[in-house]
């Protein structure tokens, strides 16, 4: 039976790396979701399923669309599992899913239908990221002064 390893290694500093690794013939067996612990079972969230998760120190609570889960991990170990391109760090407590990201501001995202709050240096990051259509407010004034 294939499996999967998790490797906790400690540098120097006391922080903890977390690397991922497939036995075998390195396929993982389902690649579109995670499997977390739920009273006493391994459940299976699909990646699609996932709203975004907020850390609080040894604990994640991933929130899916079909649930909420508290796991006993903390939150880089999801950002080293989860798929770089799916998922997006906009705080230092707090992961989204970049395709449910419904509106932005300086303070907050909008999730889904919940409003997640997003740091300052994790903002600049998202909205450089993304396409905008718009003009900015002196733009709009100059083309309406101008014959």
């Amino acid at each position: 039976m294939k499996e999967l390893l998790e490797v906790v290694r400690t540098n120097e500093n006391g922080i903890r790396n977390v690397e991922i690794e497939v036995q075998k013939d390195g396929k993982i067996l389902i690649p579109d979701a995670i499997f977390v612990r739920f009273e006493g079972n391994w459940v299976k969230v699909k990646y699609d399923d996932i709203l975004w998760l907020k850390g609080d120190g040894n604990y994640t609570t991933l929130v899916a669309s079909h649930s909420v889960f508290s796991v006993r991990n903390i939150l880089k170990d999801f950002e080293i599992a989860l798929p770089s391109d799916r998922f997006m760090r906009i705080h230092k407590s707090y992961i989204v899913q970049i395709s449910e990201i419904n509106a932005i501001n300086t303070k907050e995202i909008k999730v889904a239908k919940d409003l997640v709050p997003v740091g300052r240096t994790y903002y600049h990051d998202l909205v450089n990221g993304i396409q905008k259509l718009g003009s900015h407010p002196y733009e709009i004034q100059s083309k309406l002064l101008s014959p």
